[in-house]
């Protein structure tokens, strides 16, 4: 298990690592060429469409793959599945779509920011495409996976280029960005086609089933996303839009971080599916918390190099930006135990609970938002975030999900484990 892993790892952090060097140079150059105010533009549709993401997927990106990895429902095959996922996923969405372009018309009219959502927020019916990984997932095509979605994300930047080289207006850059997904969903179905897979039929009472079981996850999804973006809102409202495109570009640094976070889950969640039960939960989620403590630690260094290249690479235009960076450092470790925690509780069919956890948090950050943002600026806003954050993943669970609070403070029990494989692993290639 752990060899495969490993493997898995390899071949998605070799495609997040390709797609993360492409797509910062040419995030850098869009900045530095649009200017902070339409980047901030760019940069609020984004998070406007982000907050219905969970609206769009549904809930599906844990439970499906969990779904195709058990097969424990009679009757059921993995093609079924796929169908009946991507039909719903559609439909999520295509209302998720509708309500960005309703959301955003509310509040500009058909302006700049109109045509952005317009064609940026395409992204979200086309996401449906990700049911196909799902697939490819479970199958352990990780290596499709990434050739997949690298090849994607290499053309999809050309064509950035190309916007850039020729100047034109940032529509065409949101239209370069949504290209992306579409790719990326035509090669995913391009190889299971290869493999002959079945389409499947449309499963009515398994599409109902998903319903009843991510209605929850769609609800926390909503309030997660909406916590983690709540500061862009409160930014436009009391700053501007000179200061949320500065405080993205501080933000788009630390996304090479979170993705790290993304590869594990997703890689482990197949895995973990079909043996982790009640009796063995705190074994395997101590286990993960170790290894998110240790890919952060080693992490630190590569974040410091950010920070110190950041006002070099932005130039004087974000200097705002330059000087937040500092303060969100912590960041890709609450977006660390964030995720596992969200693993485990999909694991353990407990989808109140995020919910709970997500409004609170949500409460604190628009409190100390309100609070904050209007006199200390992009620092209060860093604050705000922070305290949500810490609501989301520390304090919640302190009082509500106590037994994930232990599995996170006593995840240092299992370091006799790891250090036990990595010495037999060197003794055997000794």
């Amino acid at each position: 298990m752990h060899k495969r892993i490993i493997k898995s790892s390899f071949f998605l952090l070799v495609d997040r690592g390709f797609r993360l060097a492409i797509s910062f140079v040419l995030g850098v150059l869009i900045a530095r060429f649009y200017g902070p105010a339409e980047f901030g533009q760019l940069n609020y549709v984004l998070a406007t469409a982000s907050v219905f993401g969970s609206l769009s997927s549904l809930g599906l990106d844990d439970i499906v793959p969990r779904d195709m990895a058990a097969l424990n429902q009679a009757g059921l095959s993995r093609d079924d599945i796929q169908k009946t996922a991507f039909i719903l996923r559609l439909i999520g969405g295509t209302a998720a779509y509708i309500l960005v372009l309703m959301l955003t018309f509310y509040e500009s009219g058909a302006s700049r920011l109109f045509l952005i959502a317009c064609l940026l927020a395409l992204y979200l019916p086309i996401q449906a495409g990700d049911i196909y990984e799902y697939r490819l997932r479970v199958e352990d095509e990780f290596s499709k996976i990434a050739f997949s979605r690298s090849l994607a994300a290499f053309l999809a930047n050309v064509l950035k280029a190309l916007v850039l080289i020729f100047a034109l207006p940032i529509g065409y850059i949101a239209t370069a960005m949504t290209s992306e997904f579409a790719m990326t969903s035509t090669f995913f179905k391009l190889c299971l086609k290869k493999k002959g897979f079945m389409p499947g039929v449309f499963q009515l009472d398994y599409a109902k089933d998903l319903l009843a079981r991510s209605w929850k996850i769609i609800f926390a999804g909503l309030l997660i996303t909406f916590q983690a973006r709540v500061e862009y809102f409160l930014i436009e409202k009391f700053l501007g839009w000179q200061e949320v495109g500065q405080y993205s570009a501080a933000l788009k640094i630390f996304e090479i971080i979170d993705v790290v976070c993304v590869i594990l889950v997703s890689v482990l969640m197949p895995k973990l599916a079909s043996i982790v039960n009640s009796e063995n939960a705190r074994l395997y989620g101590r286990r993960t918390y170790l290894i998110g403590f240790a890919i952060y630690f080693l992490l630190i260094p590569v974040m410091i190099l950010l920070v110190v290249v950041f006002p070099y690479v932005y130039g004087v235009q974000y200097a705002e930006a330059a000087a937040i960076l500092p303060w969100l450092l912590l960041r890709p470790l609450f977006g660390m135990l964030g995720s596992i925690r969200n693993m485990f509780i999909v694991l353990a069919d407990n989808y109140w609970y995020p919910a709970l956890s997500s409004l609170c948090s949500l409460m604190v950050s628009i409190l100390a938002g309100y609070s904050l943002i209007p006199q200390y600026g992009l620092y209060g806003a860093i604050a705000s975030s922070m305290l949500g954050l810490l609501t989301l993943t520390i304090l919640t669970d302190l009082v509500f999900y106590r037994k994930n609070s232990i599995a996170v403070f006593t995840c240092f029990y299992e370091w006799p484990y790891f250090k036990s494989l990595i010495q037999g692993s060197i003794r055997r290639k000794v």
